[in-house]
Order: C-alpha cells, then sequence, then structure tokens
C-alpha cells in the first residue's frame, strides 16, 4: 500500500470517529440528560407538593384545633348560662314560696288570733283581777297559758287603792289565774310608776315580782334595782339584799 493510500484511510478513520462521537453527543447524552433535568424537576415538585400539603395540614389542625376550642368556650359559656338561668329560676321560685307560706302562715296567725280578750279573777281576799288584751291565742307548748298581745291588767281591793298594770305582751295561765307581763311593762299605783322588761303576778298570793331593768319613780324620788317584790295589798316594796340599788332623791 503506498504511503497516500495509507494517508486516505487515516483521514477517512478520523471523520467516522468524529461523526460518531458528535452523533453519541447530540443524540444520547442530551435526552439523558433531558430525563435527569425532568427527574430533578418532578422531585422539587414532588417535595414542594409534600410540604405543600404537610403545612395544608398543619393549617387544617390548626383550624379544626380553634373550631373545637371555640366550640368548647361555646359550650362552657352555654352551660354556664343554663345554669345560672336553673339557679335564678329556682331562687325566685323559692322566694316566690316562701312568700306564699309566709302569707299562709300569717293568715293562720290571724285567724288562731282572738281578738278583744277579757277575764275576770278573784282570789281569797276578795281582790279582784281583770286583764284585757287586743289579741290572744292559746300556747302551742302549753295549752293552759294563752299568749296575749297589748295588755292592760288592774287589780282592785277591798280597802286598797287600784294598781293598774300594762305591757306589750304577757301569758295568763288558765290552772292558776296567774300571769307573765314582758316587754315595756308598766305598773302604776299611789302615784308611784314601776317600769321593768318582766312581770311575774301571782294573783293568789297578792305578789308581783318585777326583775330586769327596774326603775320606781315616786313624787320626790327615783330607785333603779335588778329586782323588787311588791305587795299588791298593801303597797309594801321589798328589795333583795343582793340587788344592786340606787336612789336619787328629787
Amino acid at each position: 500500500m503506498s504511503v497516500k493510500s495509507l494517508l486516505q484511510l487515516i483521514l477517512f478513520l478520523l471523520i467516522i470517529i468524529i461523526l460518531g462521537g458528535i452523533y453519541f453527543l447530540y443524540f444520547y447524552s442530551g435526552p439523558m440528560k433531558k430525563q435527569e433535568v425532568i427527574s430533578g424537576e418532578l422531585s422539587i415538585e414532588n417535595s414542594n407538593d409534600s410540604q405543600n400539603l404537610s403545612s395544608n395540614q398543619e393549617i387544617l389542625e390548626v383550624i379544626d384545633s380553634n373550631k373545637t376550642k371555640k366550640s368548647q368556650v361555646k359550650d362552657k359559656e352555654i352551660i354556664t348560662k343554663n345554669f345560672t338561668q336553673n339557679i335564678t329560676s329556682e331562687i325566685k321560685k323559692n322566694s316566690k314560696q316562701q312568700k306564699i307560706d309566709e302569707k299562709i302562715n300569717n293568715e293562720n296567725k290571724i285567724n288562731n288570733l282572738t281578738k278583744n280578750i277579757e277575764y275576770i279573777t278573784t282570789n281569797k281576799n276578795g281582790s279582784i283581777f281583770k286583764i284585757i288584751a287586743d289579741y290572744g291565742k292559746t300556747n302551742l307548748e302549753n295549752t293552759n297559758i294563752l299568749d296575749l298581745i297589748e295588755v292592760y291588767g288592774v287589780i282592785k281591793s277591798v280597802d286598797r287603792s287600784e294598781v293598774e298594770i300594762s305591757s306589750k305582751n304577757a301569758e295568763y295561765n288558765y290552772s292558776n289565774q296567774n300571769s307573765k307581763f314582758y316587754n315595756n311593762v308598766q305598773i302604776n299605783y299611789d302615784n308611784k310608776i314601776i317600769r321593768c322588761d318582766n312581770l311575774d303576778l301571782n294573783i293568789d298570793k297578792n305578789i308581783a315580782v318585777a326583775y330586769n331593768n327596774v326603775t320606781v319613780q315616786g313624787n320626790n324620788s327615783f330607785m333603779k334595782a335588778n329586782k323588787i317584790t311588791l305587795n299588791i295589798l298593801t303597797k309594801d316594796i321589798n328589795i333583795s339584799s343582793d340587788d344592786k340599788i340606787e336612789i336619787t332623791a328629787n
């Protein structure tokens, strides 16, 4: 083979190699790179989609949580409102029932009261005890006792001056005719005024015992004592030695 032929063969092979290289670069490596790019883009999109889904899920969870909290708050408000309404309704009902009960009790009290009561009692000494009250009713604990309201009493003796007694309340005993006066008690006799919180009258013995905040006022004197005993016949006053006594002369 001549040198010229050899050179032509080498040049032909080089041309074939160059054309084959160009063909491989453009027709095989290009699609592979493009496929890699597309795969990368898909991976990024999938990653973004996953992140978006995760973010959307978190947003939905937050929304659901807020809805749940709002629902719980609303439920609590409804429960509290209903409870308050029930309590208020119960209070009103109890108050109304209490007023009805009080009205019934007051009506019963009025129905049980007897108006314009008057009792007259005499003892062995001939003294007459007359007691008058605006209202009266039988004591529930002791049927022998009559509870009196706005009371006035007078004791008349054969040869002695009268003794007048008044008080806000009193208890009159049917069985022995004795009386217990209380609340603003006042005794008037022989120009003397005795005031006290309590007065026990034993009509059979002609004795009246005044106690608690006792004062005796005369024409020219004023006396304070814890307790005194008055003989309603002789009008003598007996003061216990252990009582506190204070006398002021006018």
